[in-house]
């Protein structure tokens, strides 16, 4: 398991650290440190680097920091990013999930997680996507403009997700065309429009039980929050702003 983590480019205090956080779920530097055995001194810049590659995030709670591990399959992702060269590693990777997943079921999960950087936000762009099905609702707004990279990525993305059946819903500003224009030809997706005024560094998707919201600066955020109660709300949000929006 170690030598195929470390094949896919992980260090040897990443992988440390990533299998730590994956056995012991939502947790402070010291139990990092105590269960990975590296330093304090670097325990923070090894999880820098794990949350910059989308394999770990962290909440705030009491003005404490605690750490967790993505799901082990965001692992897949990142290698199909990889160069060509790895790409015969992937074989093995596969065959550690199981043993990873099992790692990380008897964790306590946290109820909300912050992504830093772009590959954090396509951790928990993933999380929809994977996690629906057919017919499952997506409902986002906010758009305005994104980096090129990000609207490559996501927009072939979303043709994966609109091919799968699952429905997306967005609200994006009326002077987003380049987006619109690429999604508006799958039949999988509904757009509505904001006035030109109402431009937005952020963008909120929901799904199932869960709400993400994107906050695209120079140093992106996103924040994903779970439970059924806030996902309702924001979803009913969504429909008044849906019901009022520019077709």
């Amino acid at each position: 398991m170690i030598e195929a983590l470390r094949k896919i480019g992980l260090t040897e205090g990443e992988i440390k650290v990533y299998l730590a956080l994956l056995e012991l779920g939502s947790s402070t530097t010291w139990d990092i440190t105590k269960k990975s055995k590296i330093s304090g001194s670097k325990v923070y810049e090894v999880l820098e680097r794990l949350m910059k590659k989308g394999l770990a995030s962290f909440i705030i709670k009491n003005n404490i920091k605690y750490f967790e591990a993505a799901s082990p399959e965001r692992i897949l992702d990142y290698l199909n990013e990889k160069n060509k060269e790895i790409e015969s590693e992937k074989n093995e990777i596969k065959k550690i999930i199981p043993d990873l997943i099992l790692r990380q079921k008897s964790a306590k999960q946290a109820e909300a997680k912050i992504f830093l950087g772009f590959e954090g936000a396509k951790t928990a762009y993933e999380d929809a996507i994977q996690n629906c099905k057919k017919g499952d609702e997506i409902l986002g707004w906010g758009l305005t403009e994104q980096p090129e990279s990000w609207e490559i990525y996501f927009n072939k993305r979303e043709k994966y997700r609109d091919g799968k059946g699952i429905i997306h819903k967005s609200i994006i500003n009326e002077k987003y065309k380049s987006l619109y224009n690429v999604r508006s030809k799958f039949k999988n997706t509904k757009i509505r429009f904001f006035p030109k005024e109402m431009e937005m560094p952020a963008t909120v998707e929901i799904w199932k039980n869960k709400v993400a919201l994107f906050v695209i600066t120079q140093n992106p955020i996103t924040i994903l929050i779970e439970g059924k109660e806030v996902a309702d709300s924001f979803r009913k949000y969504f429909y008044i702003l849906w019901n009022n929006a520019k077709r």
